[in-house]
């Protein structure tokens, strides 16, 4: 092959290798919050008197209030919301599915084990406590971390 040729086609293969998209593991329906009230759950990670939340739970709550749900108070609500953002250290790889198909390469060039993201979202029913709506994305960490997190919130939650 030449190498006029050799070049667009390792171009091409890089920028497919990077278009992967996040793998979602996902139980219940995602439109669960249309027309319902949710709210943050209270945890030591996200106490009711937080002055900031994280950027993970508060992309969650925007996501939904475009989808028709109010946000309310934690005792008012119809569900309470758990989100929990994860960077996942060098040498945990991020599997694409469970036969073992991994989306970050166990070894990268000078052998370095590549980084990974993952957001986790439960929708806790208030009412009965079972969960609603379980979501967890996983993706390779490159970029710019708080897009990782807009595009792994916005997989979670089955919205283009």
């Amino acid at each position: 092959m030449s190498a006029k040729l050799l070049a667009p086609l390792a171009a091409a293969a890089l920028l497919a290798g990077c278009a992967t998209p996040p793998q979602v593991v996902r139980s219940g329906d995602p439109a669960f919050a249309t027309g319902k009230t949710v709210a943050l759950a209270v945890s030591e990670a996200t106490p009711s008197d937080r002055a900031r939340l994280d950027q993970a739970s508060v992309l969650v709550l925007e996501k939904l209030q475009a989808q028709e749900a109010r946000v309310g108070d934690p005792a008012a609500a119809d569900y309470l919301m758990q989100v929990a953002f994860s960077a996942l250290p060098r040498g945990v790889g991020v599997m694409r599915d469970g036969a073992g198909s991994w989306l970050s390469q166990s070894r990268r060039r000078f052998g370095m084990r590549g980084p990974g993201y993952a957001v986790s979202i439960t929708a806790i029913e208030a009412r009965t406590g079972k969960a609603a709506f379980s979501a967890t994305a996983t993706g390779r960490a490159r970029g710019d971390p708080a897009k990782a997190v807009d595009r792994l919130v916005t997989a979670a939650l089955g919205q283009p």
